[in-house]
C-alpha cells in the first residue's frame, strides 16, 4: 500500500512539474536568458548589447501588454487577455529570431558594404511594421540611430511582418 501511494504521490510530483514548466512563458525565458547574458561581464562588449536590446524590446512589449489588460476604459474578458499574452509570447520568440538572424547575416558578411546592406534590411524592416503606433518617439527610436549598438531597430515593431520582410529581402540578393 505504501508504494502504491508513493507512486502516486511521484507521479502528481512530476504533474505537477510539468504543469510549472508549462506556465513559464516564452517571453519570460527569452528575457530571463538574454538579461542573463546582458549581465555577465566576461561577455563581449557587443553580445552584452545585443542582449540588452532583447532585454528592452521585451520589457517594451510586456509593457504595452500591461497598458492594454489594465486599461480601465475597456474591460477584458479571459480570452482577450489570454489572446494578448499569446501575442506578447509571439513577438518575443520573432524578436529573438529576427535579431538572430540579423546578427547571424551582419558577422558573415564579406565586405562594410554588405554588412551596411544588412543593416538597412533589418533596420527598415523593424521601421516599416510598428506594432503599436507608439507616438513616443524618443523611447521607440532609442536605438535606432544609436550607432554604439548594432541593433539599430524599433522596440514598437511587429516582429512577425518584420522577420518575413527581412527574410524576403535577403533572398533578393
Amino acid at each position: 500500500m505504501n508504494k502504491i501511494l508513493w507512486i502516486v504521490a511521484m507521479a502528481f510530483m512530476s504533474l505537477t512539474t510539468i504543469k510549472a514548466q508549462e506556465q513559464t512563458r516564452v517571453h519570460e525565458q527569452i528575457y530571463r536568458s538574454s538579461f542573463k547574458v546582458a549581465a555577465n561581464k566576461s561577455e563581449d562588449t557587443n553580445v552584452r548589447k545585443i542582449a540588452s536590446f532583447k532585454v528592452d524590446a521585451i520589457s517594451y512589449l510586456k509593457s504595452k501588454t500591461l497598458e492594454r489588460i489594465t486599461d480601465d476604459t475597456n474591460t477584458l474578458k479571459a480570452e482577450e487577455i489570454k489572446s494578448l499574452n499569446n501575442r506578447l509570447d509571439s513577438m518575443a520568440y520573432f524578436m529573438y529570431d529576427f535579431v538572430n538572424l540579423f546578427t547571424k547575416e551582419y558577422t558573415k558578411a564579406a565586405t562594410a558594404k554588405d554588412q551596411a546592406w544588412i543593416m538597412k534590411i533589418f533596420r527598415d524592416a523593424s521601421l516599416n511594421h510598428p506594432l503599436y503606433k507608439d507616438e513616443d518617439k524618443d523611447l521607440v527610436l532609442s536605438y535606432v540611430n544609436n550607432s554604439g549598438y548594432l541593433t539599430q531597430f524599433s522596440l514598437d515593431t511587429n516582429w512577425v511582418d518584420a522577420l518575413a520582410e527581412a527574410k524576403g529581402k535577403l533572398r533578393q540578393k
